[in-house]
């Protein structure tokens, strides 16, 4: 049996054109090449079959065969296998190439693989920021919440402004939202934050590391200290359940999985700033934070319905106008069917 290929022999980058021949279990090729002496002589090489390595057939891409002392054979002879000693894997690489070579099983393989990505986003990478962000150390977390809220008010970023708010109006919502948390004895260690912002105009978030923003436009909307309360309530939620770095971690995550399946590295944000104050808490999430809002206001006998009218005012108020949606809006849950169970309001407190 006898094949034509093209013969490396590791140190030039020339092929030489062979014919190559199999006896007895070996590869057997002549080649010719000058000597010391500048005339041409041929040279003829012999290597055991078994001492080499063939490559598996990728496709109908050329076949290469690896020589145990550096060299490379390269052919377009197909059907090498049936000429070579059998071997327990060919059964194997056989399948592997009746895969890469029939469109049905790329089509399936396609499919199979877009719907295991889209399972690993909706469901594998939620799981796994949710055990990520427990397993964070406090301190780690803090630290990227400082840094947020640092670029944050850096000045060429825009987002926020020193607060106007009166300091009495500051340590008046300060001592309600304590008091709050003094008759629960459940509110997790945060950081309360005034800022005024144009750009965004009436919100309330929270950051990792239980820093808390909350802007003058929102006191300036709300009508009442409870319905300040409220909102911050809503957002202790997500401070107690570290929904920010969870989100934040899914985000990542997520990146990097759009990345390893389109490497397009431009279709992720790059910035943890522009990425906090775009992203949009799961349904999930914005139900906890809701629930933990609506308890705490219960435990601490504020009326639970000052959310729903504050959200109520916040969404009217955002219609239309062009600044950003808030992050209490921007959630999946409609915003009528969130605060049901807050207008119902089963508190008994005198």
């Amino acid at each position: 049996m006898q094949f034509e290929a093209d013969f490396y022999n590791g140190i030039s980058p020339r092929a030489k054109r062979v014919l190559v021949y199999i006896e007895e279990n070996h590869f057997l090729f002549s080649f010719s090449s000058p000597n010391d002496e500048g005339s041409i002589s041929n040279q003829t090489l012999k290597f055991l079959i078994d001492d080499c390595h063939v490559q598996a057939r990728l496709g109908s891409g050329k076949r290469l065969i690896d020589l145990p002392d550096g060299g490379r054979l390269e052919t377009d002879f197909k059907d090498l296998e049936n000429c070579l000693p059998e071997k327990p894997a060919h059964t194997f690489w056989q399948f592997v190439h009746f895969a890469e070579t029939h469109k049905s099983v790329i089509f399936i393989a396609f499919i199979g693989i877009a719907l295991a990505s889209w399972l690993l986003l909706q469901y594998g990478v939620p799981t796994i920021a949710k055990y990520a962000a427990l397993a964070t150390p406090a301190s780690v977390e803090q630290y990227l919440g400082k840094q947020t809220l640092d670029t944050l008010d850096h000045e060429k970023i825009g987002y926020f402004e020193a607060s106007e708010l009166p300091i009495s109006k500051q340590k008046e919502v300060q001592a309600a939202l304590e008091a709050m948390c003094t008759k629960t004895s459940s509110c997790p260690s945060y950081q309360l934050n005034f800022r005024k912002s144009p750009k965004i105009g009436a919100n309330a978030f929270a950051l990792p590391g239980g820093y808390m923003v909350i802007t003058d436009e929102l006191i300036t909307l709300a009508k009442n200290n409870h319905e300040i309360v409220a909102v911050l309530a809503h957002e202790l939620g997500h401070v107690k359940g570290r929904h920010a770095l969870r989100q934040t971690l899914q985000g990542t995550v997520s990146g990097l999985i759009i990345i390893a399946i389109t490497g397009d590295v431009s279709s992720v944000a790059s910035g943890l700033p522009a990425l906090m104050m775009n992203m949009s808490y799961t349904r999930e999430l914005e139900t906890e934070a809701d629930n933990y809002s609506l308890q705490s206001l219960n435990a601490a006998c504020i009326p639970a319905k000052s959310f729903a009218t504050l959200l109520m005012r916040l969404e009217k108020s955002h219609n239309g106008e062009g600044s950003s949606i808030p992050e209490m809006l921007s959630s999946h849950p409609d915003t009528k069917a969130r605060i049901v169970p807050f207008l119902k309001d089963p508190s008994h407190c005198t």
